[in-house]
């Protein structure tokens, strides 16, 4: 029970902290377009007079995540010929931590234990998402072995007949029987998600939610096909 209202009075704060950081860079009446209230109502939640109800913090943080966040990701992406340069994406910081809480609303009904990503760009978030998360550690996959851990457990990213990564991860860091998120930047293929999730089961381990800010050709559902994972997989953006 109080499990429950505690996560209920989180939503609620998310959703204050949602409509502060609108307040930022939009007028009342602009912020009432994207989030469908009136101009007075989000006045008095953004100054602290009134806490929204649980139907209210529900509506704000599905606008939010429909509306405001899809629109900003789509302007800051830059597609080169269809090589997309997600820099502004992944070092924005703020708007990592407001996707971070966004995510963390999707899964607070999944129990992690341990977020697993790749080295490099997947790291900012998926240290954002563990603090939001609470999980035990942020374990990183990373494409060279460590200097100093003597075991590792490996897995190859096979993105065409000629092209591969290795990745490593130091044995024992993700242990048995452990619930871990997987999280990364982009999905383009679904190589690289798919060698973390092998070596989830190669620790024994079960993978329970897979998250990208962004998909290509809908690759975040066809690897969930491929691989017949029964677990929470959610991309906010698909580019094609």
């Amino acid at each position: 029970m109080l499990v429950n209202k505690l996560s209920l009075m989180k939503r609620k704060i998310f959703a204050v902290e949602i409509l502060r950081v609108l307040k930022r860079n939009y007028t009342y009446r602009e912020i009432s377009k994207i989030i469908d209230l009136p101009p007075s109502v989000l006045s008095r939640y953004i100054n602290g007079h009134v806490i929204p109800s649980a139907d209210k913090a529900n509506m704000i943080i599905e606008a939010f995540s429909e509306k405001y966040v899809r629109d900003v990701l789509r302007s800051k992406v830059v597609d080169r010929n269809g090589a997309y340069d997600l820099t502004s994406v992944c070092y924005d910081t703020g708007l990592q931590q407001l996707i971070a809480k966004s995510v963390a609303n999707e899964f607070e009904l999944v129990k992690v234990d341990k977020i697993l990503t790749a080295a490099v760009d997947g790291i900012p978030l998926a240290v954002q998402l563990g603090n939001e998360l609470g999980v035990k550690a942020v374990v990183i996959a990373k494409g060279s072995k460590e200097v100093g851990v003597e075991e590792f457990l490996e897995e190859k990213a096979v993105f065409s007949p000629v092209l591969f990564k290795t990745f490593y991860i130091p044995k024992g860091s993700i242990k048995k029987d452990e619930s871990v998120l997987i999280v990364d930047d982009i999905m383009r293929t679904g190589a690289t998600v798919e060698a973390m999730v092998r070596l989830v089961e190669r620790s024994r381990a079960k993978t329970v939610g897979i998250f990208t800010i962004f998909s290509v050709n809908n690759s975040a559902e066809k690897l969930k096909k491929k691989l017949g994972l029964k677990c929470k997989v959610l991309s906010f953006l698909n580019l094609s």
